[in-house]
């Protein structure tokens, strides 16, 4: 009782094996730093009595994982409305579960040194976020954008999530990972600051291409199945759930159309320093989604096609 007040708590730099589970009742704490421990569990039901946290900090420990139940005492009337700096640096993560996407008030995370080999697309519902740090993984692609489509009209689809929904991120740090490319509309970005040496970004190399494929977009290939095969489209969509399949669509930056698959993988390059208002010289990859060789034989765009040797 005497604690129940306690606003900040620091059990830093000690040998904690485990999260003491006394912490889940101290409702008041707003700061809690467990940094430079052992610890190698995050406990939701410690972590669940901390209705006011607004920081915590795990840095420089043994934790493999985060649980899925994190949204258990995140959503809702516990911590998601108020947390808002969560730091997990130099820990063993693998991954990220979905549900951080709860965190709706989440403003910075640093995730650096990990083994995180894929981030979460819900990671895009954190719209308060301002700083991000996932430096030193093994990342190879930041999330892309997601799209959903309506049974009543398979040709139409709506952009639902995307890197450029963060639209408060100031700071991007992917420095030390094995990203080819930035996602889509990442150079729609305010950002203030970028850190991504130490990648496997690809070049601006110009070749000659074969263009021996074309690429029917999404309306085609939908009007020729209702005009061939409309008994075969509606057992798909009782049967082989074609709703998750559709989700994998794209849109085309050139002509805006909806298409299913891409035979071209294109990236354009952006100057931080032109395109961005950065300070930065440094010039980038984007990727960018093409629905057919008819669009990207499209004269004056800056799409190129990647090719791997």
């Amino acid at each position: 009782y005497c604690l129940a007040l306690l606003a900040e708590l620091n059990l830093g730099n000690n040998a904690l094996k485990e999260v003491p589970t006394v912490l889940g009742h101290l409702e008041s704490l707003r700061k809690l730093y467990l940094f430079s421990n052992r610890i190698t569990v995050v406990p939701p039901d410690v972590i669940g009595g901390l209705q006011n946290l607004v920081v915590l900090n795990l840095n420089h420990n043994q934790i493999q994982r985060l649980p899925p139940e994190i949204k258990r005492y995140i959503y809702g009337i516990v911590v998601s409305k108020i947390l808002q700096h969560l730091s997990m640096m130099d820990n063993k993560l693998e991954e990220v579960p979905a549900e951080l996407g709860h965190l709706t008030k989440l403003s910075e995370i640093n995730l650096t040194s990990n083994k995180l080999s894929w981030l979460p697309q819900q990671l895009y519902q954190c719209k308060d976020l301002t700083k991000v740090h996932v430096a030193r993984n093994k990342l190879t692609s930041l999330p892309e954008l997601t799209f959903k489509h309506t049974l009543q009209n398979l040709t139409t689809f709506h952009v639902t999530q995307g890197i450029r929904a963060l639209t408060k991120l100031q700071v991007v740090d992917v420095a030390g990972n094995k990203l080819s490319m930035f996602p889509v509309e990442f150079h729609l970005l305010s950002l203030k600051e970028l850190y991504c040496e130490g990648n496997r970004f690809v070049h601006c190399e110009p070749m000659p291409s074969e263009q021996d494929a074309e690429v029917f977009s999404l309306k085609v290939i939908v009007m020729e199945v209702q005009q061939t095969q409309q008994d075969l489209l509606n057992h798909l969509l009782c049967k082989l759930s074609i709703i998750v399949y559709l989700s994998s669509g794209s849109c085309c930056a050139l002509c805006l159309g909806p298409f299913l698959t891409t035979w071209l993988e294109c990236v354009h390059f952006i100057s931080l320093r032109k395109d961005m208002k950065m300070k930065s010289s440094l010039t980038i990859p984007v990727r960018a989604l093409l629905c057919s060789y008819k669009c990207f034989n499209t004269d004056g765009h800056p799409y190129y096609g990647v090719a791997t040797r």
